[in-house]
């Protein structure tokens, strides 16, 4: 009998403290201290789209994903600012980082852009869950000075940037072209194309060259340049082994650059303009370059029938690398080094990282995701559609040229190439002075 109630005692301790136990647990969450976390986020060719900005902000898939993140643990909060200027953000960045007031995540563009940062940011190589870094491409351009073992300073995007033309089909089609078919795949197609849509009225490319950043060099000039002979000649200029005023890949990249404005083939206000996009929008051009991110914007402006993708033509016959684009992961998550709490930090960009996540993500911008465990089927998109072109196109990219200058060299390089493009600098000129700037790193 005592035997019997001492066991009944001893079941009724073990319950009395497995219920102690979880009321402590309980307590303990409720007074948990909350976390506040502040973010970055680029206001272009990330995760807002140029539709999304039209939208209120809660709206937003990025907003709407911090409260995703937020309501999956609780006592979080996230606090979303838009960085107006990508170009500037890195240094805004630095600033904030060396007098200790960074956001806790900064969305900045990857590469040597960041490289130079690192002494502002944190060190997550010891956070990364292994999932993540066995499923996400694109650690390298997070990963100080490209190189496996040294710092990782944040996440890559969920996206792979791809970048092409679009292209209007009625002004093609009405021009007697057939691009979808038929596409020009050489330098010389590519002018008589021009030439033909030219001669029926239309502008066959628009761009900005001098708004913010000459994106039409770094989109489609820049692969022209490393086509010729891969990216490795360019990094030994960059590093000072050679010179960029003997890359002749270099030179040819930029004369066909400049013969295309001084053809007549580019909007004559392209080194000033800021509105050449909406111009594309409205149907009064033919082409636009750009990259995966405004896809979805062509469609809602000019129909899912009339947009169309084609990759940059190949600038010659014998180039090293053919039928290709500039792409890969551009964009990043940079956690700083005054963040209070890395570990929830890192938690966060592994959410926006993560299957559900990015299968959201795709809803909203036609995107080439980085997780390697999602299929074309996976994405919902058909064959031959512009989301399955550009799935296919990510299997064949060079990495982003101005990612992997440093900074001397791609600052300069990026304020002078709309001189070259309209004439009031050589080719050669600019790269001199590229060999000038190589020296300041």
């Amino acid at each position: 009998m005592k035997k019997t109630i001492s066991i009944i005692g001893a079941l009724f301790l073990v319950v009395l403290m497995v219920a102690f136990n979880f009321g402590c647990a309980q307590g303990a969450e409720a007074g948990a201290k909350p976390v506040k976390l502040s973010i970055w986020i680029n206001g272009r060719d990330s995760f807002i789209g140029p539709s999304e900005q039209k939208l209120p902000q809660d709206q937003w898939y990025i907003s709407q994903a911090i409260k995703r993140f937020e309501e999956a643990n609780p006592g979080v909060t996230i606090e979303l600012t838009v960085s107006p200027d990508a170009a500037i953000a890195h240094q805004t960045f630095k600033t904030a980082g060396l007098a200790g007031n960074a956001p806790d995540i900064a969305n900045l563009w990857t590469g040597q852009y960041i490289f130079g940062l690192k002494d502002v940011s944190a060190t997550i190589n010891d956070y990364i869950p292994k999932e993540d870094l066995e499923q996400l491409m694109g650690w390298g351009p997070v990963t100080v000075d490209f190189k496996e073992g040294n710092q990782i300073m944040g996440y890559p995007t969920p996206d792979n940037q791809m970048t092409f033309f679009l292209y209007n089909k009625s002004i093609i089609a009405e021009c007697g072209l057939d691009f979808e078919n038929n596409p020009p795949r050489t330098k010389e197609a590519f002018f008589e194309a021009m030439e033909i849509i030219k001669s029926e009225g239309y502008l066959p490319v628009a761009t900005d060259e001098g708004a913010e950043f000459p994106y039409y060099f770094f989109y489609v000039g820049a692969y022209w340049w490393v086509q010729q002979e891969g990216i490795e000649p360019i990094l030994a200029c960059d590093a000072g082994e050679s010179n960029f005023a003997d890359n002749q890949a270099l030179i040819s990249a930029l004369d066909m650059y400049h013969e295309i404005y001084a053809d007549g083939y580019m909007n004559e206000d392209v080194a000033t303009s800021s509105d050449s996009w909406n111009k594309f929008l409205s149907g009064e051009v033919a082409m636009f370059p750009n990259c995966s991110s405004v896809v979805g914007d062509a469609i809602a402006a000019l129909g899912e029938d009339n947009v169309g993708v084609i990759l940059p033509p190949n600038i010659s016959e014998t180039a090293k690398i053919k039928d290709g684009a500039i792409g890969g992961a551009g964009q990043s998550l940079i956690i700083s080094k005054n963040c209070k709490n890395v570990e929830m930090a890192v938690k966060f960009c592994s959410f926006i990282n993560s299957k559900d996540e990015v299968l959201k993500f795709y809803k909203v911008q036609t995107k080439v995701p980085i997780r390697k465990d999602l299929t074309q089927e996976d994405l919902g998109l058909k064959p031959g559609s512009i989301g399955a072109k550009l799935f296919d196109w990510s299997q064949n990219y060079v990495f982003w040229v101005d990612n992997s200058l440093s900074s001397p060299v791609v600052d300069d390089f990026a304020k002078l190439l709309p001189l070259v493009l309209v004439g009031e600098m050589t080719p050669q000129e600019l790269a001199e002075q590229l060999d000038k700037d190589k020296g300041q790193k």
